[in-house]
């Protein structure tokens, strides 16, 4: 049977150390209690408070898993289409490649800027077969991400999103809107390279233009409702000045990344860059959904927003 006095001391030092590392519940309680009210302190600050609360939302509306999708589709439909774009306008202006912009808009120099050139050299060979497959892939994914971005802002402003041929409709809309406004600030980026100082005087100031307007259009063009410009006009612009922290950090960063993994992986390499600051972009994108969600109630009001939730509603079902 075995002497009990043997077994008494294992059990006492199992019970020991068991008691000693758990915590008692009420202190776990605790912590979570003074977690929120800290929380809920900063929201209320005006310097510190609006990103907290935006990250809330993001969190709210699961922005990683919106901005993996939108990424993942902007890289293989909307790309193809700017490049081949480019590619087309090389009749008018043989200086005017994807490639050339790419160097010249993040600064490339050496084996990278030439490395960078020469992977695109060859959008301008076989245009009809390729401009082809870019539409296709354009029609099957490139929709989703404006089906993406309009879901985000949908739950960002708590509203029911919009369905059936209306949606994408609306989505078609803003995905050429989308391309308009890359393609203008690529323009801007690549005009005032080599040019005086008058002309950065003049391309900035319509660069900041140009991210505000399409900022705040955004929100009436996806979800087809009648928001009040003044709501929506702080959250643009915060958004239109992240717009221009994002683009500077993201450009020296890709300056990087092109040139570690160009040497690295050569025009695969390349690839592996721009998807990198293709997903910069798509969370950046989503994190402004929520942005202008929050600055918009507060802006509103309670009453306003209860009454646009319905308004959502309705136009959902007609």
């Amino acid at each position: 049977m075995g002497d009990p006095t043997e077994r008494e001391p294992e059990r006492m030092v199992a019970d020991g150390p068991a008691s000693a590392e758990t915590p008692p519940r009420g202190l776990t309680h605790q912590w979570i209690s003074r977690a929120q009210q800290c929380r809920a302190r900063l929201e209320q600050r005006r310097g510190i408070g609006f990103l907290v609360r935006s990250a809330r939302r993001y969190s709210q509306i699961e922005g990683r898993h919106l901005s993996l999708v939108i990424a993942l589709n902007l890289f293989v439909a909307v790309i193809p289409i700017i490049i081949l774009g480019y590619a087309l306008l090389e009749a008018f202006n043989p200086h005017r490649s994807f490639g050339v912009v790419v160097v010249n808009a993040f600064h490339l120099t050496g084996s990278t800027a030439r490395l960078v050139e020469d992977t695109f050299t060859t959008a301008s060979s076989g245009k009809s077969a390729a401009l082809s497959i870019s539409i296709i892939s354009l029609l099957i994914t490139g929709f989703d991400v404006s089906a993406t971005v309009q879901l985000a802002y949908a739950r960002a402003f708590a509203v029911t999103p919009l369905s059936g041929l209306h949606k994408y409709l609306r989505g078609a809309a803003w995905l050429i809107v989308l391309l308009a406004v890359t393609g203008g600030g690529l323009a801007l980026r690549y005009l005032i390279v080599g040019r005086s100082a008058w002309a950065v005087v003049v391309a900035v100031p319509a660069y900041l233009l140009l991210q505000f307007a399409f900022f705040i259009v955004t929100p009436r063009l996806l979800l087809d409702l009648p928001f009040r410009w003044r709501d929506l006009a702080r959250g643009a612009g915060v958004s239109t000045g992240a717009a221009v922290v994002v683009n500077a950090v993201s450009s020296f960063e890709l300056h990087s990344w092109l040139s570690a993994y160009g040497h690295a992986y050569g025009t695969f390499g390349v690839g592996l860059g721009l998807i990198a600051y293709v997903s910069i972009v798509a969370l950046f994108w989503v994190w402004v959904a929520a942005v202008m969600g929050v600055y918009w109630e507060e802006r509103a009001g309670s009453s306003a927003v209860a009454a646009m939730h319905e308004l959502s509603t309705e136009v959902s079902r007609s």
